[in-house]
This record gives structure tokens, sequence and C-alpha cells, in this order.
């Protein structure tokens, strides 16, 4: 069985691999998989290498050697809620950075074909009615950008209680989201759940236009799902 092989596989088991590619040294070109217990699943080890479950990319200098380490997942999936100007121009953006995206709106005119590109699974469902019938738990970031307060606190109320999300995002000015804070904590919600919501959405870039807000909320999504902080890499370098 190929490398490949073996890592479609363990794909479709959801396991999660990490990948070794020996960059110089006697073993320059070798690739060697790891599952995330540290277990050879392919290849033949590499000396010194301490596998992490939550590796990030990096390069690994060993002395004799240096290896690029990154892990092996499913591209992420991507629930966008809302199918406005905007939300258009973050499914192109998050289908560029390797995501699986899924953008639903209870307004069928708004989901046309033509106004997406074709890799984008189209649901027209009634925002009370998503945790019935979207499989809420496999998407790793959740973004609700709908066309009035209202139904934001629908989504809200829908995604609430998800654990397996790494990012969830609402947009909305200061004043829109205090608003609606303020009444979710007055329904129950903890300090705790309000927290997970990132709100109002975005990098601070001085956004203005449906494709530069967009551009705000998926580097946005990118930083936490990578566990960064979005800012600027000149400071600290001078």
């Amino acid at each position: 069985m190929s490398l490949y092989d073996v890592i479609e596989k363990r794909l479709s088991q959801d396991e999660k691999s990490i990948m070794v590619t020996v960059l110089s040294g006697e073993r320059q070109g070798d690739k060697v998989l790891y599952s995330e217990k540290g277990e050879v699943v392919y290849g033949d080890a590499v000396d010194g290498i301490c596998i992490n479950p939550e590796q990030r990319p990096e390069v690994l200098n060993l002395g004799a050697m240096e290896c690029f380490v990154q892990p092996v997942e499913k591209d992420p999936e991507v629930l966008v809620l809302g199918a406005g100007h905007v939300s258009r121009c973050i499914a192109d953006m998050l289908l560029f950075i390797g995501c699986h995206v899924t953008v639903a709106d209870d307004r069928p005119e708004y989901l046309r074909p033509d106004f997406f590109d074709e890799r984008v699974r189209r649901q027209c469902i009634d925002f009370n009615n998503l945790a019935a019938k979207l499989p809420l738990n496999n998407y790793k970031g959740i973004i609700i950008v709908t066309r009035a307060h209202e139904y934001d606190s629908i989504c809200l109320h829908q995604v609430r209680h998800l654990v397996d999300a790494t990012y969830m995002g609402m947009m909305g000015s200061h004043k829109r989201v205090y608003h609606a804070f303020e009444v979710l904590k007055e329904e129950g919600w903890t300090q705790t759940e309000l927290d997970k919501i990132y709100a109002p959405i975005g990098l601070s870039l001085g956004a203005q236009t449906p494709e530069e807000i967009a551009l705000s909320i998926v580097s946005e999504y990118l930083a936490v799902t990578r566990g960064h902080k979005g800012g600027f890499l000149s400071e600290g370098a001078k």
C-alpha cells in the first residue's frame, strides 16, 4: 500500500496523522507517517522526532538532518449562515485556503447557482431548523452573517451547545453585538458561552467593501484555528 493510500484510508476513518518529510541528510526525501500517538504507520522512524498530537507545521533541526513536520487532516468544514454579498466573498476565500464550505439561508433567491462557486454546498433552510437539518458538530468553523439581528440570535441558539467548532463568529456593530449579548444573558447564557463567540467578527483591517470585510473575517478564522492572534509580523523585528 502506498503512502497516499494509507493517508486516504486513515482520513476515511477520521484518524489523525503526522507527516515527517526529511529535507536534508542521508535520508533526504524520505517521508514517514505517524499516528497522533507517535506510532509509525508508514515508512521508517526518524530518530529524535517527538510527535505532538497538536502538531503545527514546522521545520525541525535534528542535527544530522532537517525535517518538515505537519499534521495530515481532512480539509476543515466551515458553515456560513447567511447568503448575502459578504457571504459570497467569504465562501470564495474559504475555498481558496482549502476549506469545504456550506452556505445556508432561508431565501432561495440568494442561493442561486450563479452566485457561488460550484464547490460550495448551498442549503435553503429555516434558521430555526439548523440543528435538525445540518450536521453542526462536523463544522470546524461557523460564521454568522445573516441579514438581521433576529436571525443572528436564532442561529446563535442553534449552535449554542456545540463543542467541536474551533471558531464561531457573528457579524455586527459593537452596539448591535452588545445588545444581542445582553439579551442572551437575560435568557440564561453564561459568560463562558458568550466568550466562545467572536463578535464583532473579523480582524481590524479598516475593511469597507464586501471583499475586504470577507478578508478580515477569514483572516480571523485562520488565526483562531491556527492558535495565533492576528498582528503585524514586523512588530518587534526592528
